[in-house]
């Protein structure tokens, strides 16, 4: 009876003890990097069909923090009649095929971000000016922002040189923070946790028996 009795207040323990250690060999930590940039840039609208236009845009900044002093970005564009640009990395979002899918990338070093953006702006004809806003997701990276993810807000505004190929030339601002994951530990890491945990087991069995 001493010894079913044991069993069953054994059990459970044993199962806590390893979940306890299964829990610490696979906790992760979150490491945020606040970021605010302001980067002089130059935006090609180039028409491909119709009212829609490929984008590519470059960014250069003296304040980025990480070394992220560059960023360079490819996304796609439909204009209305009043002037209003939206914007979508997916090109089959406005119905046309055959074309790469638009990205953003920050840095040009050891540190660099991934993503994508979704944008909407407004050009003036009259004056030629134009303002946008949008956002920046990013979906990985390298360096210390390896796993990161994070919503970036940005907000532009330019002067418009119309052509062939318009293009825009001003001031991006682009504010936020950073999350990165860390790494998850190797399996192996598990195996002495869960060891010592039935090693102190062992140890309190015997002296409870003794």
């Amino acid at each position: 009876m001493v010894l079913r009795s044991l069993n069953i207040w054994l059990f459970p323990l044993v199962f806590t003890s390893i979940n306890i250690c299964l829990n610490a060999a696979i906790a992760t930590a979150q490491t945020i990097y606040p970021f605010s940039g302001n980067y002089r840039t130059t935006v090609n609208i180039q028409p491909i069909s119709g009212n829609v236009s490929q984008v590519s845009e470059i960014g250069v900044s003296d304040d980025a923090p990480y070394n992220l002093g560059r960023y360079d970005g490819l996304t796609y564009s439909v204009i209305d009649a009043k002037g209003n640009l939206t914007f979508n990395n997916n090109p089959q979002v406005f119905g046309v095929q055959g074309f790469p899918l638009g990205y953003i990338v920050f840095g040009s070093g050891t540190n660099k971000l991934f993503g994508t953006s979704d944008a909407s702006a407004e050009v003036n004809f009259d004056n030629l000016t134009a303002k946008g806003s949008g956002i920046v997701n990013i979906t990985g990276g390298e360096g210390i922002f390896k796993n990161a993810t994070s919503t970036l807000l940005f907000s532009e505004e330019d002067i418009v040189n119309l052509g062939s190929i318009i293009t825009l030339n001003g001031l991006a601002s682009v504010k936020g923070s950073i999350e990165v994951s860390q790494e998850v530990p190797e399996p192996r890491t598990m195996t002495p946790l869960i060891s010592i945990g039935l090693a102190g087991i062992g140890f309190f069995v015997r002296r409870r028996h003794r």
